[in-house]
């Protein structure tokens, strides 16, 4: 398996990264799951879980930037049934994971949503912008945090799989280090392309070349250009500028009064003993584990030093145990009640809780309180400009747009508003088949094709791009259009004069290699052998061979003294191919390399270990799809 994967590792890592992203992202993928969603329907049913249109929607677009990071060197097939798959083996691992009564502490939950950036105030959790976010996206705490518990259950699901199916060997580690460092010697010979000119007719009649030109017409096509003009709008500058008023910072205290009515909060650090399971056996072993904590506590030890030494960092991944500054009502009833009970720079007596035991040490105890609306009125503004960012940018650029369109033309804005000059630009005409030369927005390959189907004089839609936006005028317009014969003549007779030599080249030096041999083949056609020699997995393989990928694989795969079946065109040559020597590298060189194969091993078998239990999942699953989404995403379900 490692063979066949190795050799196109970009590709690997989007795959892996189709397969298992469902663990990395809820904040982005859980909206949806409330009335808005139902509203819109299903993508698809696992027995009793659903998957969202937006989930789909919100994933897709995931993959989709994550593929455009390289640039388009990578292309994964079918990506929308991928991504659909991938969301499908998430449900099933959900059901398995409650199938196993994998647990997701309340402590577990804190702890990953304190970390998420969007709920966060100067780097600092705040819970009125938890509210506010989940509020603003249409979804109460209880949904979020149930969306949340099922996330960290798939992840120790997926994580408990990797663990015990993804260890490497010292063998496979051995293997894959001796097939990435042993050294290859290639032999090969250089045969002109002009060689088997000989063999082609000196006059080319017409009846041939207008039959190439047929087949052949589409690669003369001259493509469409297009003249434009823009307008860039900043959202970073707009939002510097904006002002909210204290009307709307009063409107909004008002409508959410109850964010600035502060429940009593402690900043508390825990020691967590978690039981693996909720046998008798399990919770006495957590509980030997936290008497012995207790005792070290007792005897003088730090509680942060305890905390490290006794608490999994998977639930508290913090220093010292330290979980920060939770409200009452955040946590599990047992824990809050020790946490709450315990007096300040003090620790609490080992507790037991749902599926362990702890040991609470109470930083700090901040009391309820409520806020007046000029104590948070500059706290509102900036929360409104935060949280409401996209929205009131959005606003503003739906203005914008409609007085271009209601004065028909940038150019007529231009005219009647001087202002707009500095943000207005005007490029030359731009091939269909150019890179856009627009050095501050980034044209994605969609937003390039709607221009180009745009006719003089129309405008595009507003396009978002980051921080900023762009509205597009098409100034002028080339169609597209295939050159007649006559037009491309000499140029259509060397093509098709180059396009005859090539084929005659690859049929006769197919035939020679297979009756005579690479030497042989190399000898009759007077060519000069010469060797180079690289190690596999060296970027020097790339450089020496022109980066055809096509030829390296074949290398590559090539066993000790066989020589290609067939010659390479490279650079007006043909070329031959013999592995002539592979040397396997010396094993001190293992030791340094180790740790890296063995990860890369670890990953490819833990990816093939998740993959082989969803689709054993798969097969007793209940799944369903919805129809009607699958014709809409071009999705073929076998």
């Amino acid at each position: 398996m490692l063979s066949s994967i190795r050799n196109n590792r970009k590709a690997l890592s989007i795959v892996l990264w189709l397969v298992i992203i469902a663990f990395v992202a809820t904040i982005f993928v859980v909206w949806g799951v409330g009335e808005k969603s139902n509203a819109l329907g299903y993508a698809a049913k696992v027995n009793d879980k659903i998957i969202t249109y937006e989930e789909y929607q919100t994933r897709y677009k995931m993959a989709d930037d994550e593929i455009r990071r390289y640039g388009g060197a990578v292309q994964i097939e079918n990506l929308p049934a991928r991504v659909l798959q991938s969301l499908i083996n998430e449900k099933l691992m959900l059901i398995e994971a409650e199938r196993f009564n994998i647990p997701a502490t309340d402590l577990e939950l804190v702890s990953y949503i304190r970390s998420i950036p969007s709920f966060q105030v100067n780097g600092e959790f705040n819970i009125d912008q938890y509210e506010m976010v989940l509020r603003n996206n249409g979804l109460n705490p209880e949904q979020y945090e149930k969306a949340v518990k099922d996330e960290i259950k798939m992840r120790k699901m997926t994580n408990l799989i990797y663990q015990t199916q993804s260890i490497a060997t010292e063998k496979e580690i051995e293997n894959e280090y001796n097939y990435r460092k042993s050294n290859i010697t290639v032999d090969y010979a250089a045969i002109p392309l002009n060689t088997f000119e000989k063999n082609i007719p000196a006059n080319t009649d017409n009846a041939s070349l207008n039959e190439y030109y047929n087949l052949t017409k589409e690669i003369y096509r001259v493509p469409a250009e297009i003249k434009v003009k823009y307008i860039a709008f900043d959202k970073n500058k707009f939002l510097d500028e904006y002002n909210v008023s204290d009307e709307q910072a009063k409107e909004y205290y008002d409508n959410n009064v109850m964010l600035y009515d502060k429940k009593e909060s402690a900043d508390v650090s825990l020691i967590y003993i978690i039981a693996n399971n909720s046998d008798n056996k399990s919770m006495e072993e957590a509980k030997a584990k936290i008497d012995e904590a207790y005792s070290q506590l007792q005897a003088g030890k730090s509680f942060a030093e305890v905390a490290d030494n006794y608490t999994d960092k998977n639930i508290i991944p913090a220093e010292g145990g330290h979980i920060g500054t939770v409200e009452k009502g955040m946590l599990e009833k047992d824990i809050e009640d020790t946490v709450f009970s315990t007096a300040v720079n003090t620790y609490s007596k080992p507790v037991k809780v749902t599926n362990g035991y702890i040991i609470a040490y109470l930083n700090n105890l901040m009391p309820a309180k409520k806020y007046t609306f000029e104590e948070k009125k500059d706290e509102i503004k900036e929360t409104i400009k935060t949280s409401s960012s996209s929205e009131l940018f959005n606003k503003y650029l739906l203005n914008e747009f409609q007085k271009i369109a209601d004065r028909g033309s940038i150019t007529a804005v231009q005219n009647s508003n001087p202002d707009y000059n500095a943000n207005i630009t005007e490029l030359d005409f731009i091939a269909e088949n150019e890179i856009f030369p627009v050095t501050a927005v980034a044209i994605k390959p969609e937003t390039k094709n709607t221009l180009y189907k745009l006719n003089k004089g129309e405008l595009s839609q507003i396009v978002l791009d980051g921080s900023m936006a762009y509205i597009f005028e098409i100034v002028d317009k080339k169609a597209s259009y295939i050159p007649k014969m006559d037009e491309i003549s000499k140029q259509l007779v060397i093509d098709y004069k180059v396009d005859k030599i090539t084929k005659e080249g690859i049929k006769a030096l197919e035939s020679d290699l297979a009756g005579s041999g690479f030497e042989n083949t190399a000898s009759k056609y007077n060519a000069y052998i010469q060797n180079v020699s690289f190690v596999r997995d060296s970027a020097e393989l790339e450089k020496i061979f022109k980066n055809d990928t096509a030829l390296i694989e074949q290398i590559i795969k090539t066993k000790n003294g066989s020589f290609l079946q067939k010659p390479f065109l490279l650079d007006n040559n043909f070329y031959i191919f013999k592995v002539a020597k592979i040397t396997p590298p010396e094993k001190s060189g293992l030791e340094n390399e180790k740790e890296t194969i063995a990860d890369y091993i670890s990953t490819i078998k833990g990816n093939a270990a998740v993959d082989g239990f969803t689709k054993k999942a798969l097969e007793k699953a209940d799944i369903k799809f919805n129809q009607e989404f699958l014709n809409s995403m071009k999705i073929i379900i076998p």
